[in-house]
């Protein structure tokens, strides 16, 4: 069945809540067992709604979910997360999170066959919305948080100006997203626990992380953009692959907390003590991909606390057929003390810094396979450093 939101009461403005409409139609929509709530063009007003089981939200060609500027208009409808460095009274003390942090715009928790669908020109828009009793006394709702939630589909909408992370995926099983633009805000998408997770042909224009979140299952990433002012990814988890995608940077939109642009490196590591991690991290790949300007390329320091990767390691990384160029500083890739393989094939490195391109230790099995560097090029493993330039048929490190 399909519900209007206008058959609700819902109309179209900038000045007045239109939350408790929408809501009704949603819930009419979930009394039947399941159906379309379809939104016409036209700006709604909104705090918080929560979708249930078998529920399409469907937004039409000019439709605009328009996050409310009063952030006490959201609520985190006391159901807990996954995501269980939230209880932890460290974190909640160094990183200011209140009570009821697990708030957005739009939530469903422990349901099913669940989709967000929008049709092009439908906007989903979180105005950076100020709590100064928030993350970093200034972060405000979260975007969309889907929380165990199986059978998700996301499709075709853009999100602009999210006042925390846009998009909040945990502990979700067979998640499909595809077209989706992120523009501004925070994170693009965070997926800590998600497992079987498809993401294709996505725009990402990021103030945070693009993609981020530890203890990842089998992650597929497809031609998508990824432009933004912190890291590419900052990931953990099991078979993950990023596969014919772009990483341009300077940001195009800038790290709210640092008001800076730069891209602080493609790959970082995740994987923080405070919450259960089911496997060690493995088969992380990155293949066919265009890596142009950032600061750097990897940044994995194994046991340190304040990158948040003291908790179980990683164990392998590959890059293959992949043109990089414009790094600026060296990247660190350490094992200190686990055993862990960085693979490097089919790979042209472009790199004009008088710095070191890469610092390993011992613990690191570092191969080289069809690598081109158009300049010389070192890397440095403790004391030791090697001399790279032209093209490397294959050598182990």
């Amino acid at each position: 069945m399909n519900f209007k939101i206008t058959d609700f009461g819902a109309v179209s403005s900038e000045e007045i809540l239109q939350t408790g409409a929408i809501q009704a139609c949603i819930n009419k929509c979930h009394e039947v067992g399941g159906g379309q709530v379809t939104v016409p063009a036209g700006k709604y007003l909104i705090g918080s709604l929560r979708l249930y089981s078998n529920m399409t939200l469907y937004l039409e060609t000019g439709a605009v979910l328009l996050g409310s500027k009063e952030y006490k208009d959201y609520e985190d409808f006391k159901v807990p997360t996954t995501i269980k460095y939230l209880y932890d009274n460290n974190f909640i003390k160094a990183w200011n999170l209140p009570k009821y942090y697990f708030y957005a715009m739009i939530t469903a928790f422990e349901e099913e066959n669940i989709k967000i669908i929008g049709e092009p020109g439908s906007v989903i828009d979180g105005r950076d919305v100020l709590d100064p009793n928030g993350e970093e006394e200034f972060r405000g709702p979260m975007g969309i948080i889907m929380s165990g939630v199986k059978n998700l589909e996301l499709s075709g909408y853009t999100f602009i100006n999210s006042a925390n992370w846009s998009h909040t995926l945990d502990g979700c099983l067979n998640i499909k997203i595809s077209n989706v633009n992120i523009l501004a805000g925070h994170d693009g998408f965070n997926l800590h626990h998600s497992s079987d997770i498809q993401v294709e042909n996505c725009h990402l224009e990021t103030g945070d992380d693009c993609f981020a979140g530890y203890d990842i299952q089998n992650l597929c990433v497809n031609h998508c953009t990824l432009n933004t002012a912190c890291n590419s990814m900052r990931i953990g988890g099991e078979n993950i692959v990023f596969d014919t995608c772009t990483y341009l940077g300077p940001g195009h939109y800038p790290h709210i907390s640092e008001n800076s642009y730069y891209t602080h490196a493609i790959f970082k590591f995740y994987s923080m003590s405070g919450d259960s991690i089911r496997t060690e991290a493995k088969d992380i790949s990155i293949r066919h991909g265009i890596i142009d300007d950032a600061d750097r390329l990897f940044m994995y320091d194994f046991g340190k606390k304040e990158l948040m990767q003291n908790h179980l390691p990683l164990r392998s990384l590959l890059l293959e057929n992949v043109s990089i160029s414009k790094l600026r500083h060296t990247s660190v890739f350490k094992g200190n003390g686990e055993k862990v393989e960085l693979t490097l094939k089919n790979t042209q490195l472009n790199y004009e810094s008088d710095e070191v391109f890469l610092e390993i230790d011992e613990w690191v099995a570092l191969a080289l396979e069809n690598v081109y560097f158009v300049h010389s090029t070192r890397i440095k493993r403790g004391n030791h450093e090697i001399l790279l330039h032209g093209k490397i048929d294959f050598q182990k490190l």
